[in-house]
């Protein structure tokens, strides 16, 4: 039996997705290019959440250990009202094993980096794709085509080069509420005691504005204030100290010094119909964005970019492999994508049941063994 001929993959996007992937296809013996619209691999956001899911996929690409040294894992999940009154806590433990992370973006990115760079992957920075053909090649806006028998699109919400494939249609919708995110130094939270050291949903349902706040190490708080969009004065510009400290008055110390300037987002959705078409794959928000109401977003998109590559580890039918990954991974992600929209959707109703207990729907995906990791674990 002759040997497989060396085999190449171009990815656009120098995400969580589109770094998971290069690492891992590096790692079982592809050439890999990764091409970065920005001038540099950056990660926006503050914090993020990852399941037991997400770190397993960190262990199978060498990148778990950097991860949990610079993370967080709180003692309790709790919900309180904007008069600091308990309305749930639940352990932050997880049926059948495991706890939730909390990490800031940047170090979470930061390490997935690392381990991409060291398995060899080519990243070009300044390098913007457009779009893709079906047969196995990238576009750039420099008018570069770049060959290859594999073209991933993990561009993210609005990515160009799975709109310009006319055989996939896509979904895309957003909710009507509105999220700042930042960091603010964790000293200013109070003391290292009580509920201090817990995640915790703070809510102002007469205002309807929701204040999340997560410990992501020993230094840095991420916090995150939603509001409808329609409620001018939680989003002026600047934010307001004095809007949402009096909305929340437990939160003042941490809330006393907002930045000038933060991530404003939109809850998202996006499904397409198809996650490959010809010699394209489509992975992460590109194909699947979800709001973060269950902080499954960053997790499955790398669990389905790990997934992609062991779908096409041995082999160099990459349409049948294609096929294959989707088959597998879609109807978990699916289920992510469903629990988190329906709780968007829901956000101020139903609040102090919300706050109890995992969902059968979230805990099938925060225990799921991606594919790849079995026999990969660094």
């Amino acid at each position: 039996m002759s040997e497989m001929k060396p085999m190449h993959v171009e990815i656009a996007g120098g995400g969580f997705a589109g770094l998971v992937a290069a690492t891992a296809f590096a790692q079982r013996g592809w050439s890999v290019q990764v091409h970065e619209a920005a001038p540099s691999l950056r990660s926006f956001g503050a914090g993020i959440y990852l399941a037991p899911n997400g770190q397993r996929v960190l262990q199978a690409i060498g990148a778990y250990d950097q991860v949990m040294s610079r993370s967080y894992s709180a003692p309790w999940k709790e919900s309180r009202d904007q008069d600091n009154q308990l309305l749930a806590r639940e352990k932050n433990e997880i049926p059948g094993g495991g706890r939730l992370v909390t990490l800031t973006r940047q170090d979470l990115h930061r390490a997935i980096e690392t381990v991409t760079r060291k398995a060899g992957v080519s990243i070009v920075t300044n390098s913007r794709a457009v779009a893709a053909d079906p047969k196995g090649v990238l576009w750039t806006e420099d008018g570069r085509q770049w060959p290859a028998d594999l073209v991933i699109a993990a561009d993210g919400v609005g990515s160009k080069v799975r709109d310009s494939l006319d055989g996939v249609r896509v979904d895309a919708s957003q909710f009507s509420f509105v999220v700042h995110r930042f960091l603010v130094p964790r000293r200013w939270a109070g003391p290292a005691e009580d509920q201090w050291l817990n995640y915790v949903n703070y809510w102002n349902c007469d205002l309807e504005r929701r204040v999340l706040y997560t410990p992501c190490n020993e230094d840095d708080l991420y916090l995150l204030l939603g509001a409808q969009e329609t409620d001018e004065l939680a989003h002026q510009d600047p934010l307001s100290s004095k809007v949402w400290c009096e909305s929340f008055p437990v939160l003042a110390n941490a809330l006393r010094d907002l930045p000038e300037r933060s991530r404003l987002d939109h809850y998202e959705v996006t499904r397409v119909d198809r996650w490959s078409y010809g010699r394209v794959a489509i992975v992460g928000d590109a194909a699947h964005a979800m709001p973060p109401t269950i902080g499954q977003g960053a997790g499955t998109a790398m669990m389905n970019a790990l997934g992609l590559a062991a779908a096409m580890e041995g082999t160099d039918d990459v349409e049948t492999a294609l096929r294959e990954w989707e088959e597998v991974e879609r109807e978990t992600t699916e289920v992510a994508q469903n629990a988190s929209v329906e709780i968007a959707a829901n956000l101020f109703s139903g609040i102090v049941e919300r706050g109890a207990g995992w969902d059968e729907s979230e805990l099938k995906v925060a225990q799921r063994v991606p594919r790849g990791v079995i026999n990969r674990l660094a």
